[in-house]
């Protein structure tokens, strides 16, 4: 992630959309999903590009970074204690939190090495990730990578992962995978008839939460 990154400018924007039906909706389904996961009951937890902290605040996460001033200002208004920093150079101490979670930011990440790197380093030995995500496979995985190419001002600068490609590079950089769980969305808007049969070829599981725990140091810095 960057400061320079388009969520700066559309920080508000971003953030009045969960108070739309269709965001609100949404908001409540990948809620519930990431629930199954986090469990931040007498346990210190961070979310890595905490955005405008809607999540954090929902789940009782109490620390967020972001590169995002905009949004790391949001997130505190929320009672998140925020920081302004990329998921690459976290500036936290060794094993600082019982949990970490990335929800939807593992998309923008520039590094993504780097960053799961950082959130190993700062989780306790017997700590927790949790990376929800929208999967690349799955009928928005496919909506957004479309609207991406097309020049969307946040998708363009995203990338897609399947599940397998997440659990490979997580085990490859010092976690194993102990838990998946999946949240069936409502179906994207349709563009035109042509994508619209496009879309069908996906999976309706639109949202993807993973969970990890610590295997070994990462492999890679």
């Amino acid at each position: 992630m960057d400061t320079g990154n388009p969520f700066e400018p559309l920080a508000a924007e971003y953030d009045s959309w969960f108070d739309t039906a269709a965001g609100a909706k949404l908001f409540q389904l990948e809620l519930e999903c990431l629930n199954k996961a986090v469990d931040t009951q007498n346990r210190r937890w961070l979310e890595v590009g905490v955005g405008s902290g809607r999540f954090a605040a929902a789940l009782g996460i109490g620390n967020g970074a972001d590169p995002s001033p905009a949004m790391v200002k949001i997130a505190a208004t929320r009672g998140i204690e925020t920081v302004m920093a990329p998921a690459e150079t976290l500036p936290f101490s060794d094993q600082s939190f019982d949990g970490v979670l990335m929800a939807f930011s593992i998309c923008f990440v520039q590094n993504p090495v780097k960053a799961l790197n950082e959130c190993h380093r700062v989780l306790k030995v017997d700590g927790t990730l949790v990376i929800g995500f929208i999967p690349a496979d799955s009928l928005w995985g496919e909506y957004h990578a479309r609207q991406g190419r097309k020049g969307h001002r946040f998708y363009a600068a995203a990338r897609f992962y399947t599940s397998a490609e997440l659990r490979r590079l997580a085990e490859q950089h010092g976690f194993i995978c102990k838990a998946e769980y999946t949240c069936q969305l409502p179906p994207p808007p349709p563009e035109n008839h042509s994508e619209t049969a496009q879309n069908r070829k996906g999976s309706d599981n639109g949202f993807i939460v993973l969970s990890f725990s610590i295997a070994m140091q990462p492999l890679d810095k």
